[in-house]
């Protein structure tokens, strides 16, 4: 055989021409390698070589051109000759020992091949349509390998890692023989180097028994390391019985022996961390002869010493058995050179138990995230749901069997059992409704079917481990048939979980809400090729069952959705049959002859409804529609409008004030004021109709109650919206009931005009919250003192509108005494209450003018309300408006007979008694009188011309003014 010479040791040696050998002298020598490169390669052998290099390493070549070049010639030659295949070590073709190269290519071999973030998501998701039509993002889903390549390009190129096919390494190792004729600091370097770069496990541990049998002349050597924590922990052997003619392959179907912590000649030494030397196995107490006797095999002396990491913690007990060649036991010299080799070692099991772990974690992370794409993409079904979660709970975990047990939900409410750690309770006081569970591989029933997974679906399923979980105890329960836990003295059995199956191991565990109540149980059974399940399953256990209940929760959420939906169609139907104008009282109406507005004195300020009965205000609000000309405008259907006036009066509640009358008189003042006070002149025809509807919508099923009511109580309305919470339902409310058939008023407004009718009547019935007043007053009171405010600027009008519809709103307070004092008391009725209420259910003393007790200071309560809220705002108006002056004149004369009252110190039962009259309260104060506020009719002549005058301006450009 061809040979050349190597110096080794300080000595010349002639070694064999071997591949292993011209290796080890390549990578020794890497400056003959470029030498040859350089002076013999070609141009094209070189990017040839290249070319292989990079596929080799599941890289791509750095141009299109040298890809289509190496393309071109492997065409060419594949025609000629059969290419043999190159060899593909890395440390032939490292980067360090190539140097011709362009600085694209340097800083391609360098920099590992990194994507940026966005490019990054892109490769990992695509973007698919879900059965609804909705954009998801589904992960793509790759093969460990591919993802190892991710991993390679991120490491140096000579690492071995798990899964990669390596050489066999005792294909390219020396002999016994060849590594005795080297000296203990060579042959040292050499073995550590030999393990130094290998970060499999398996192939590790291999390599290291090897060299400790060839440190110590050893005839078989065992790994054994240490897992789980605290009194947890026991030792797996990873490999058992190595001797220099074992076969790597052979060593991954290995099965783990293994031995508890602390016991045995083994568990001794992890325990103590001390190493130990028996002369004859046979003499120590501790050695275990039931292996001899299974193996045949005889053991004599045994070497055994631990393997720490660099923090001194135990992570492994290395252990020889047999000096070979019948030396005798193992000698002082045997445990120094075992014990320096096992530094190294130590090191070297620690970075791959490291990566082990990272791989673990990124698999463990790229299942979790294909599990929340499953729950997120799916929420119809729970059937659905929970086959495509059982299915990816049997490959995270590598068991033939999974389950999910769901309790039973009376009205089918998520909510299940707070979970209280107690004495075991009896296990008949809860039960479950249905268990969802997927079987496979030999754990299927019917096998001859050639189905992968069996999926059954079982009603009331008994399960009495899956109830003791629920009921008891918030912790994993990890366990083997017949082992005894807390609760289960002779541990469980597949009769007791209700199975017919056989039972190896289980993995349990509760499926909790985030406020910790009990949805059901997640059991996983028959881990594959082990025992029972380890504590890294235990981990992702918890990730597992936690986003279990997650997909459950929403689906059991989305279902609730539905059946609410469901619901409120039902209540809408009911509300459109029982609310809705009947054709009888459509029918009563149409045969009425609707009276004029002055018959009806709806264009008087001073109104008052107490005349009307509840048809002849139908018939008034119809009258509204007909003299603003709103029904010819917008083709409104009168039998339409009939029907959709009894149906606000019907959706009005009969509360003490804020009901169908109080609405109606709204809508009247703000009739009024648009006719009487010509502010039709000023608006647009769809502000008209909005203003008019608003009015008489503004209040619709008005509870009687405020706000702070809502808002202290917790109430629906408060949940639903975020501020103004009675004013948004009212113009909900409005819009719901407008949409029932026949009711329609505004089908015949096109898609703009019907959205800024929308938009506007919207503004009106939200402007009716105090609060939305007290915002603007400051600035309407700013833009009415100018000389000559722009009310063709659209914020303007929309101020305007807004502190109208207040004025509207709190017009009572401008009635004639008798309508005021009636209306004062239905008023304080209504707020007194509201204070009951918060007494009475929330225990707390109520606002002031919501006290009962603080009943007889009405007359205070009322001029406070003039003062603070309704003087500037009558002020205010009138200043835009002086057509307005009788609304700010009632309102004086109101406050001075409220004055009055509280100077006499009039009690509130004296003032519902009916017998106060404006004789007997009204006194003369200078400076307050009513006639010193009365103007002449010449006066009121001039200021209606200047009213005029200023409307001109403002109505060229009206129809174009819409809300913002």
């Amino acid at each position: 055989m061809p040979s050349f010479m190597k110096k080794l040791g300080g000595c010349v040696v002639r070694m064999p021409l071997t591949e292993p050998n011209v290796e080890r002298y390549l990578e020794e020598h890497p400056g003959f390698l470029q030498k040859y490169v350089v002076t013999h390669l070609s141009e094209t052998d070189v990017k040839e070589l290249y070319e292989h290099w990079y596929q080799a390493h599941g890289r791509k070549s750095s141009t299109e051109k040298e890809r289509k070049r190496s393309r071109t010639e492997d065409e060419r030659r594949t025609s000629n000759t059969k290419v043999e295949p190159m060899d593909t070590k890395p440390s032939v073709l490292d980067s360090k020992h190539f140097t011709r190269k362009t600085s694209k290519e340097e800083a391609m071999d360098v920099m590992p091949s990194i994507e940026t973030k966005q490019k990054l998501a892109q490769r990992m998701y695509r973007k698919t349509i879900s059965r609804e039509g909705a954009p998801i993002l589904k992960p793509y889903r790759r093969s460990f390998s591919d993802d190892l390549i991710n991993i390679r390009s991120l490491l140096p190129t000579n690492l071995q890692l798990p899964g990669e096919p390596g050489d066999e390494p005792s294909a390219r190792r020396r002999s016994r023989e060849e590594w005795r004729q080297l000296n203990e600091p060579d042959l040292m370097m050499e073995l550590v180097r030999d393990i130094a770069q290998d970060l499999d496990l398996v192939s590790l541990c291999f390599k290291i028994l090897l060299n400790v049998g060839i440190l110590t002349n050893g005839d078989r050597c065992s790994l054994f390391l240490i897992f789980g924590s605290g009194d947890q922990r026991f030792l797996v052997s990873k490999l058992f019985d190595v001797t220099e003619d074992s076969k790597l392959k052979d060593m991954y179907a290995h099965k783990p022996i293994r031995i508890p912590y602390g016991k045995g000649i083994v568990g001794y030494v992890a325990e103590t961390g001390k190493t130990v030397n028996i002369a004859d196995a046979y003499q120590d107490e501790r050695f275990n002869q039931a292996i001899d006797i299974q193996t045949g095999y005889r053991t004599k002396s045994i070497l055994c010493m631990p393997v720490k990491n660099h923090q001194g913690e135990v992570v492994g007990v290395a252990q020889v058995i047999n000096k070979k060649d019948e030396e005798g036991p193992f000698t002082a010299t045997d445990e120094k050179i075992f014990e320096k080799y096992l530094v190294f070692c130590g090191i070297g099991i620690t970075n791959a138990l490291l990566f082990q772990s990272s791989v673990i974690m990124y698999k463990r992370s790229d299942s979790l995230v294909l599990l929340a794409h499953y729950i997120f993409e799916e929420q119809r079904d729970m059937k659905t749901l929970l086959r495509r979660v059982l299915k990816k709970g049997l490959e995270m975990f590598s068991s033939s069997g999974c389950r999910i047990l769901l309790l039973d939900m009376p009205d089918n409410s998520p909510e299940g059992h707070i979970i209280e750690p107690t004495i075991f309770p009896p296990i008949n006081q809860d039960k479950f409704a249905v268990c969802y569970e997927v079987w496979t591989g030999d754990d299927i029933r019917n096998k001859d079917s050639g189905d992968e997974y069996e999926f059954n679906k079982i009603i009331n399923p008994q399960d009495t481990l899956a109830l003791y979980i629920a009921q008891s105890t918030n912790k994993t329960i990890n366990t083997v048939p017949n082992e005894p836990f807390e609760g289960f003295s002779n541990g469980i059995t597949a009769e007791l979980m209700g199975m017919d199956r056989e039972i190896k191991n289980i993995l349990a565990m509760p499926i909790m809400t985030e406020n910790r109540k009990v949805l059901g149980v997640v059991e996983i059974v028959n881990k594959k090729g082990e025992e029972r399940f380890d504590r890294n399953d235990e981990s992702l256990f918890e990730a597992f069952t936690l986003f279990c209940g997650l997909g459950i929760y929403n689906v059991i959420n989305f279902e609730r959705l539905l059946k609410a939906n469901n619901a409120q169609k039902v209540v809408l139907e009911i509300l459109s049959y029982h609310a809705s104008a009947s054709q009888d009282e459509v029918a009563k109406i149409e045969r009425v002859e609707i009276p004029t507005a002055k018959q009806l004195k709806i264009l008087n300020y001073e109104f008052a409804d107490m005349t009307l009965s509840n048809d002849e205000t139908i018939l008034a609000t119809l009258r509204m529609f007909i003299d603003l000309d709103l029904i010819n405008k917008f083709q409104i259907d009168n039998k339409n409008l009939i029907r959709w006036s009894i149906t606000v009066r019907k959706n009005y509640r009969d509360v003490m004030y804020h009901n169908w009358r109080h609405g109606f008189n709204v809508a009247q003042m703000m009739f009024a004021m648009l006719t009487s006070g010509e502010m039709n002149k000023m608006f647009s025809d769809i502000e008209v109709f909005a203003l008019l509807v608003g009015s008489l919508c503004h209040d619709i099923d008005h509870r009687g109650t405020t706000n702070q009511f809502q808002s202290l109580s917790n109430s629906p309305l408060a949940n639903l919206y975020s501020t103004s919470f009675m004013e948004y339902h009212h113009f909900n409310h409005f819009l719901t009931i407008s949409q029932v058939e026949g009711n329609n008023i505004f089908k015949t407004l096109d898609k703009e005009d019907y959205c800024k009718f929308i938009e506007l009547t919207k503004a009106t019935i939200l402007a009716t919250d105090l609060a939305v007043y007290f915002r603007h007053k400051t600035q309407f009171q700013k833009l009415v003192d100018e000389e000559s405010p722009d009310w063709v600027e659209t914020s303007n009008r929309n101020l305007l509108r807004s502190m109208m519809i207040t004025g509207c709103d709190l017009s009572a307070i401008t009635k004639p005494w008798e309508v005021q004092r009636l209306v004062a008391e239905k008023i304080a009725s209504e707020f007194f209450n509201q204070g009951d209420l918060e007494r009475d259910i929330f225990g707390q003393a109520p606002a002031y003018m919501m006290d009962r007790s603080k009943r007889d200071e009405l007359p205070k309560m009322q001029v406070n309300f003039i003062d603070g809220i309704c003087m500037a705002l009558y002020e205010s108006l009138e200043k835009v408006n002086p057509l307005f002056r009788p609304l700010l004149e009632g309102c004086l004369a109101n406050r001075r007979n409220w004055s009055n009252l509280y100077e006499r110190r009039t009690s509130y039962a004296e003032i519902s008694s009916a017998n106060i009259s404006l004789s007997s309260i009204n006194t003369t104060r200078v400076g307050d009188t009513f006639d010193s506020l009365k103007i002449s009719d010449e006066s009121q002549q001039q200021l209606q011309t200047q009213q005029q005058q200023r409307l001109k301006t403002t109505t060229s450009d009206n129809s174009e003014q819409t809300e913002p």
